[in-house]
């Protein structure tokens, strides 16, 4: 294994290019266990995207409000992230935009450092795409090999998301 940990997160926006509102990550040990989470949510700026009234906001209604802002949420991320990322492979799903855009905000609001984003990030679009999988979908890589999650909402919920990430990781690399 190149890193001791996982470190896999996963945000909600406004629509896929509107603010992040909820933010997730999981890290994981060598071995898959769990030693650290992340879950936060803050008030949804704007009007909000019907596709997330209809899609999302179903899929998060046990993760309560628990920051009063994006830059708030935003600040705990960072202060979360800076913790665990050393020694750390940090994945996600699909990242542009999303996840993408949550790293350059920390950047542009002073959380954290030039040097301090993901470094190599892991998008698990290229791993699925060399294993000839279905690039788009860790749900269908879950199902088609057996793999399980606990028992949280579905997609779109982002420690769902989180968690199927790692673990598809893990399977793909050959570390379980």
């Amino acid at each position: 294994m190149d890193a001791s940990r996982i470190f896999s997160f996963d945000a909600e926006t406004n629509g896929l290019w509107g603010k992040p509102f909820s933010i997730a990550a999981l890290v994981l040990d060598e071995a898959g266990a769990e030693v650290a989470r992340f879950v936060g949510r803050c008030p949804i700026e704007g009007e909000i995207d019907d596709w997330v009234v209809d899609n999302v906001l179903p899929q998060l209604e046990d993760v309560p409000v628990s920051h009063e802002s994006y830059p708030q949420l935003l600040e705990a991320f960072a202060a979360f992230y800076m913790q665990w990322k050393q020694g750390a492979d940090v994945i996600f799903h699909m990242a542009i935009p999303v996840e993408s855009s949550i790293v350059r905000d920390m950047h542009d609001m002073g959380f954290i450092g030039d040097w301090d984003a993901p470094y190599p990030p892991i998008d698990l679009v290229g791993v699925l795409r060399v294993l000839r999988e279905d690039p788009t979908s860790v749900d269908s890589y879950l199902k088609k090999y057996g793999l399980s999650v606990g028992d949280y909402a579905t997609t779109h919920h982002p420690l769902y998301d989180s968690e199927v990430a790692a673990v598809v990781y893990r399977h793909a690399m050959g570390w379980e």
